[in-house]
């Protein structure tokens, strides 16, 4: 604990700071000898030195001017005493003036700004989001950075010069304080005792809880004898507010801490210079929300509760589990699981698909057999001799599966029906029925089938048998069992693959990618610097994309032209017996995303909680350098999980490794060059300016066309 609050502040016209050392008034020598040697061991020489205090005396002058030792310290670190030492008093009134003058400090607001600055970054005043989350204000709008100023008033010593800004505010008939936090009530509390103004009868100090009071029953006295004390502001909103929704003057509200106002506004402490820019909007246009930021409410007088952090996660291959390893030992390397493929002519594409219709079709291997000794099992088991309808989803995958069923059961094949084919009326009365799906990602079909079977007769049973669970968890499967299962109907998942739900409305890497090239025609920019066509591999890219025909184009080129491949053994399937040479890209990135999947859902190390926010660690592109593995990574991972910006050590780490690609660009350890230019294209991965200003420094020295047309576009 301290006596002194130090910082440095420029003066106009000067090339060094100067230093301020600020005190009550008890200046002590051998402290302040201190204080002042350990400043200028830190920040070097101040061009001056100002002792400031409440109300000094010529006896506190006196006892520092004339004690030799003092003044030969001063002498040997800073300068001549007489000429670098000035002594600096604050009245009741909060006027600074020098010593022995009734002269203003010509350089008052800036001291009293510069100070309170430097007490807002040493307090951390300012609660940064990170990309996993950010804050709902009591406003309403959602914003990156708010200002925390209960942070601010751990220092006796510090909050009285704070208290310097509100002195001017507390006239002599103020009776009442209505203050937005009670945080700030012992600023104010040491600002009426300093002002002297009130003797005996202080004015009372209330908290109306900020923009809660709009919400609630408040009797404000509006007059000339209240004061309203406003924390901190971003923008001005709380005190416009009150002005529109009661009588308070402007010059009645006063804001402390501010990094933007609006016009007439009184405010003390321009905060804006420590704050930077905010991002603060309507819930309608926030960006953040769209990329599947976390919202965190402040309400009231809450806060958060603790400083977020950085963390890196290192995917290792005890990460995938066991459950995972038997399921791609049974369907990878098989052409069963694939990507961006729709079910029948009719249905939308699914980003993950398992292909169960050439699944029942292939020959038999020990896992296959197992895969149908368990649907067999299945039938036998949940087929009673009640059923006289199978229904089964409209699309042939569905239709294949229950074809299966019914031959597996020995019974007629006129069995099945589609869903599409049969009402509500059909099934009224009628015995029991059984459900085909092939896979499912959310459950919404069987719910909506189990709608249309509501007038099955009471004693009748519904099973639901389904090939694949891809629902995101075991809870949302579970949650899908019990709205189905009521009545006493059954679920019944032959295989469970828990992957991520894409939103329909949000864009994956690949619309964002086809975004990005499809402005390219074939006219050329006379006002660029570089050819508005697309090079050879982007162009036929971007066919790619438009047919998606292949389970082998999920990714870019290598930039010779060579399609991503694993290269030899794939760590996470070492032990399964797969061929990798058999393997296509889908298979790579249905593994990388289950387990990236897997390691989300874990509370303990989730990529994205709520006050942590975890990025994959660069040492991932390092550790799985092929580049088919790098693409899936990269493309599986969140922009949030990518957004190395965050930390100058981690944009440092990925920015080497990015380098390194690049200039390997033209053989194997470069084969991920144009995918990881991609993700910075894109705004999906992130680094620091100085850092991307190396990356986009290497396009001078590159060859390959596709790499040099990406880098050009980035620089843009």
């Amino acid at each position: 604990m301290s006596n002194y609050f130090t910082f440095r502040f420029q003066e106009t016209n000067e090339h060094r700071q100067s230093l301020v050392v600020f005190c009550h008034s008890d200046f002590e020598v051998s402290s302040l000898t201190k204080v002042i040697k350990e400043d200028v061991d830190e920040n070097l020489i101040p061009q001056r030195v100002y002792l400031m205090g409440y109300d000094l005396t010529s006896t506190v002058k006196e006892e520092l001017t004339s004690d030799s030792f003092f003044v030969d310290e001063i002498d040997s670190w800073i300068g001549t005493f007489a000429d670098k030492v000035s002594f600096l008093t604050v009245t009741s009134a909060g006027l600074i003036k020098e010593f022995d003058s009734n002269e203003n400090f010509s350089f008052s607001s800036q001291l009293l700004t510069t100070g309170a600055g430097s007490i807002f970054e040493s307090r951390k005043g300012l609660i940064t989001s990170l990309p996993s989350y950010h804050f709902l204000k009591p406003s309403g709008d959602h914003c990156d950075k708010f200002i925390r100023a209960s942070n601010l008033f751990a220092s006796g010593i510090e909050v009285a010069f704070l208290a310097i800004g509100l002195l001017p505010y507390l006239k002599s008939n103020i009776k009442r304080i209505y203050v937005d936090s009670s945080s700030i009530s012992f600023l104010v509390s040491i600002a009426i005792q300093l002002s002297k103004r009130f003797g005996e009868k202080f004015p009372v100090i209330e908290s109306f809880e900020s923009y809660s009071v709009f919400n609630k029953p408040y009797s404000f006295h509006e007059d000339d004898d209240s004061l309203v004390v406003i924390s901190a502001t971003t923008s001005g909103g709380l005190a416009h507010k009150l002005t529109q929704e009661h009588t308070f003057k402007p010059s009645n509200i006063i804001t402390l801490f501010y990094s933007r106002i609006k016009e007439r506004q009184e405010a003390i402490f321009d905060i804006s210079g420590a704050v930077g820019k905010i991002t603060s909007v309507a819930p309608s246009s926030c960006k953040l929300c769209e990329d599947g930021s976390k919202l965190i409410k402040i309400e009231g007088e809450q806060f958060i509760p603790e400083t977020p952090k950085h963390e890196l996660l290192v995917i290792k291959k005890t990460d995938f589990n066991e459950g995972r390893q038997k399921f791609f030992k049974a369907f990878a390397t098989k052409n069963l699981l694939k990507f961006n493929t729709a079910p029948c002519d009719n249905w939308d594409r699914e980003h993950f698909f398992v292909d169960v219709k050439k699944l029942l079709e292939l020959e038999p291997d020990a896992e296959l057999d197992a895969f149908r000794n368990y649907l067999v099992k299945k039938v036998n088991k949940h087929f009673s001799k009640d059923i006289s309808k199978v229904i089964c989803l409209d699309d042939d995958d569905a239709k294949s599966l229950a074809d299966e069923i019914v031959k597996i059961a020995q019974a007629p094949a006129e069995y099945v029906v589609c869903y599409n084919d049969v009402t509500d009326d059909d099934f009224k009365g009628r015995s029991s029925v059984m459900v085909v799906a092939s896979a499912i990602t959310s459950g919404r079909k069987l719910l909506a089938t189990a709608r249309k079977l509501r007038g099955i007769d009471p004693s009748a049973t519904i099973t639901y048998l389904v090939g694949f669970s891809k629902l995101p968890t075991i809870d949302a499967f579970e949650q899908l069992r019990k709205d189905l299962c009521l009545g006493g109907h059954e679920l019944i998942p032959l295989k469970t693959c828990c992957l991520p739900r894409l939103s329909e409305k949000a864009l994956t890497p690949w619309d964002t990618e086809r975004e990005k090239l499809s402005v390219f025609g074939d006219v050329e920019d006379p006002l660029s610097d570089d050819t508005g066509k697309l090079p050879p591999l982007l162009k036929d890219r971007l066919c790619e994309l438009n047919e998606f025909s292949s389970q082998d184009e999920l990714f870019l080129k290598s930039p010779t032209g060579s399609n991503l491949s694993l290269r030899g053994t794939f760590a996470f399937w070492a032990g399964l017996d797969l061929e990798t040479s058999e393997s296509s890209q889908a298979d790579v990135y249905w593994t990388i995303q289950s387990i990236v999947h897997d390691l989300r859902i874990e509370n303990d190390k989730g990529l994205a909680t709520t006050y942590h926010s975890t990025l994959l660690s660069p040492v991932c592109f390092d550790r799985f350098n092929d580049g088919v593995i790098q693409a899936c990574l990269l493309r599986a991972a969140k922009p949030t999980e990518l957004n190395y910006a965050v930390d100058e050590d981690f944009s440092r780490q990925i920015t080497d490794i990015i380098i390194s690609v690049i200039k390997n660009s033209g053989n194997p350890q470069g084969e991920g060059c144009l995918e990881f230019l991609l993700a910075i294209w894109s705004g999906r991965l992130k680094v620091q300016d100085k850092h991307l200003e190396e990356i986009l420094a290497l396009k001078d020295t590159v060859v390959l066309e596709d790499v040099k047309f990406i880098l050009n576009r980035i620089s843009k």
